[in-house]
């Protein structure tokens, strides 16, 4: 609605579904145009979510404020801050810490200024068997909500719940596959010694959930999965000591890794239904490693002599905690799927231990993974 009073309809051009507008950008009859506060009376989208122009306490401009339940009490939302609209004056609901002293100790307390506000604005009858409810009421967008909407149902007061249309998040599952590329990093090796693998390829597997679209945090996303990775290489190692000896080793083993993910995950571009998005993660990692006996050559070059020896080279730890950063995409796929393609990169510290005719040396394994998936 114009600030002259004059309705238009067409689409909000916004890449998120946002729960704070500073300018709105609307297509109507083919033109774009932005909106600031100060020229628009309300707008409302498709979804429910609806926003009106109010003076906020502490901003010098009009701003948009959404509200999430409208009636006698009004429950408003801007920028992480919650206000009460009694028709006459927009109050917010307060919370916050001080600090104080007793005995000489330092104390530091949580205010719920809210709380005395809310008793006040309800006072009455509903108000007096509202009050356990009042006092239990946390500082979040859904205790409010509640709260509000048992005042009207109390009193008998007509109202709307704007966001009860919104889910407050969307959970899918996925399937994904693909593969990474391994490589040894030293940690403790003796000088001189020269390491690595002779197939760096292993193969990824995973299926999970992903948590995404959260009404207030449109942006971020969570990552929970079981995972599966398979290598199959020959660790190989060689060791000179300049006319005394040289030493040389290998070892060909099959690792089976289960790791259990979860990532914390930020879109960073959204256009066209495409989403870019950045993420942390961090897995609890378990593996197992099978292999034939390694075999190890020792060149005493004093002598000519050459002794060979069968025995377990490559040992490791069973479990540890793995951290990770990604970059992905996901792509429209039909009207209920989407595509998605991940990039990731993991540290895996203090990986392998070797022992080589006594001989312990430590390494570490990076990993670069390119995956494709499904998400239902």
């Amino acid at each position: 609605m114009m600030d002259s009073g004059e309705k238009i309809f067409g689409k909000v051009q916004n890449k998120y579904d946002e729960a704070t507008y500073q300018s709105l950008v609307f297509m109507a009859d083919g033109e774009t145009a932005t909106y600031n506060p100060k020229d628009l009376k309300a707008f409302g989208l498709a979804n429910s979510r609806f926003f009106i122009t109010k003076s906020v306490p502490g901003e010098e401009e009009l701003r948009f404020v959404q509200v999430l339940v409208s009636g006698a009490l009004q429950l408003n939302f801007y920028n992480n801050r919650y206000f009460l609209d009694n028709g006459t004056e927009l109050l917010e609901l307060k919370a916050f810490y001080t600090q104080g002293q007793i005995e000489g100790n330092k104390i530091k307390r949580y205010v719920k200024a809210y709380i005395s506000t809310l008793k006040i604005q309800m006072a009455g009858t509903c108000g007096t068997n509202l009050n356990d409810q009042i006092e239990k009421t946390k500082m979040e967008e859904l205790d409010f909500v509640r709260l509000f909407e048992a005042y009207h149902e109390c009193n008998g007061l007509p109202y709307t719940s704007h966001i009860n249309s919104i889910s407050f998040l969307k959970v899918s599952p996925i399937l994904m596959a693909g593969i990474g590329f391994v490589s040894l990093q030293d940690r403790s090796v003796e000088k001189n010694q020269k390491n690595g693998l002779d197939n760096t390829i292993s193969y990824r597997f995973q299926g999970g959930l992903r948590l995404h679209d959260f009404r207030k945090y449109p942006r971020i996303s969570l990552d929970l999965r079981l995972g599966v990775e398979l290598l199959n290489t020959t660790f190989q190692s060689r060791f000179e000591s300049p006319g005394v000896v040289i030493i040389q080793a290998e070892e060909n083993f099959q690792e089976t890794s289960v790791f259990i993910p979860i990532s914390f995950n930020y879109s960073v571009y959204r256009k066209n239904e495409t989403d870019v998005y950045v993420g942390l993660s961090g897995a609890a990692w378990y593996r197992s490693i099978s292999s034939s006996s390694g075999i190890i050559s020792e060149e005493l070059i004093g002598s000519g002599k050459t002794n060979i020896y069968n025995r377990e080279i490559v040992t490791g730890v069973d479990r540890l905690f793995v951290p990770g950063l990604k970059l992905g995409a996901n792509f429209p796929l039909g009207d209920r799927m989407r595509l998605f393609t991940e990039t990731q990169f993991d540290v895996l510290l203090d990986y392998y231990t070797t022992n080589i005719l006594a001989k312990r040396s430590s390494f570490s394994r990076t990993g670069l993974s390119l995956q494709i998936g499904i998400e239902f």
